[in-house]
C-alpha cells in the first residue's frame, strides 16, 4: 500500500485543481448575467444627466427663412429661421443655434410647448446685429441643438453642426438704427437736481430712466422729450433731461436748457466717440424751483424718444 496521502483542504476536503474550461464557462455566465441585468434595468446605470424617457423629438431637417420689416421703413428688423421638429411626445422644447455672418456668430434661442407631429420653432436674429457685421453673403446656421425641458433642467435630444444656409443678403438690407419711444406721467416734484452718480436718490422723482446701447460706428444719437406740465402753487416746474454713462465710475453729462419745448439733444459721431461707446442711460426729472415743494400738485406727462443711427 502506498504511503502517499491526498492533501486536505478546508475542513479536510480533498483539494482539486480547477479546469481551465470550467473557469471560462463561469466567466461567460457572469458576463451574460451582468448584460441581462443592464438590459432589463437600464435606469440603474444611466447618468442622471441623460434623458431617461427616451427620444421624444428630433430635428427633421426642414428649414425656411422669413424677413421681418416691423416698422415699414424698407429695412429688415429680423431674419427669422424656422426649424422643423418631429415630436413624438407633447412637451416643452427649446432650440438654439448660432448664425455665422462672416466669421462672427450671432446667437438665438427659442422655447415653446409643442404637440405631437411635425412642428416648427422659430429662431429670430436681430437685423441691426446683422447690419453691424457688414457682410454681403449667405449666412450659415450652425450648432443647432434641440432640447426637451423637464422642470428646471434641459436634456439634449438632437444636434446639427451645420444645419442651413440662408439666401444671399446685402448687409444694407437690414436695419441700421434703433428707435425707442415711451410715454408716461408723474405727479409731484422735487426741489433737488439729480445726482448722476446716484440715480436712485430718494429726493428725485424720476419720470423715465431708459438704458440703451451705443455701439461703435454710431453716426447720430438723438434724444427728444415732448412734455406737458401743469403748474400748481407758487413754484414753476420744468423737465431736466440728462444723458450719462457710467463706466469704471466715470460719468459724462450733457444737459439741455430749462425752457426749451420740446427738448432735444443730437450728437454726431465725433461727439459720441468722445463720450464713449457702451451702455447709455437717458433720464428725465420733473423738478420745482428750489424751495418749498408740492408733492402732489404738479403733474408732468411726457413722450421720450431715443434714436441711434449707424453708418
Amino acid at each position: 500500500m502506498s504511503n502517499e496521502r491526498t492533501p486536505l483542504g478546508i475542513e479536510g476536503a480533498p483539494t482539486t485543481k480547477a479546469s481551465p474550461v470550467g473557469i471560462a464557462i463561469l466567466v461567460v455566465i457572469i458576463v451574460l448575467a451582468v448584460v441581462a441585468v443592464y438590459y432589463y434595468s437600464p435606469g440603474l446605470y444611466e447618468s442622471k444627466n441623460e434623458e431617461g424617457q427616451g427620444i421624444t423629438a428630433t430635428l427633421n431637417d426642414v428649414y425656411s427663412e422669413q424677413t421681418v420689416d416691423s416698422d415699414g421703413d424698407g429695412r429688415y428688423d429680423y431674419l427669422n429661421i424656422s426649424v422643423g421638429v418631429n415630436v413624438s411626445k407633447y412637451g416643452e422644447y427649446s432650440v438654439d443655434a448660432s448664425l455665422h455672418v462672416g466669421d462672427n456668430p450671432l446667437y438665438s434661442s427659442s422655447m415653446q410647448h409643442l404637440s405631437t407631429g411635425n412642428q416648427i420653432i422659430v429662431l429670430p436674429f436681430n437685423g441691426l446685429n446683422i447690419y453691424l457685421q457688414r457682410v454681403d453673403d449667405s449666412y450659415s446656421l450652425r450648432n443647432l441643438t434641440l432640447r426637451v425641458i423637464k422642470g428646471n433642467t434641459s436634456f439634449k435630444l438632437d444636434y446639427r453642426e451645420y444645419a442651413y444656409n440662408t439666401s444671399f443678403y446685402n448687409y444694407t438690407d437690414f436695419q441700421n438704427s434703433v428707435h425707442i419711444e415711451e410715454t408716461g406721467k408723474i405727479v409731484g416734484s422735487s426741489s433737488e437736481l439729480p445726482d448722476l452718480n446716484d440715480p436712485s436718490d430718494p429726493y428725485i422723482y424720476t419720470i423715465a430712466a431708459r438704458a440703451f446701447d451705443v455701439k461703435e460706428t454710431a453716426a447720430v444719437v438723438t434724444i427728444r422729450v415732448d412734455y406737458n406740465i401743469s403748474k400748481v402753487g407758487v413754484r414753476d416746474s420744468w423737465i431736466d433731461l440728462y444723458i450719462y454713462y457710467d463706466e469704471e465710475n466715470e460719468s459724462s453729462e450733457f444737459k439741455t436748457g430749462i425752457d426749451e419745448k420740446p427738448k432735444i439733444i443730437t450728437l454726431n459721431a465725433e461727439q459720441i466717440a468722445e463720450i464713449g461707446y457702451g451702455k447709455w442711460v437717458g433720464l428725465i426729472h420733473h423738478c420745482n424751483d428750489p424751495g418749498v415743494i408740492s408733492t402732489t400738485g404738479n403733474t408732468a406727462s411726457y413722450t421720450l424718444t431715443i434714436d441711434v443711427i449707424y453708418e
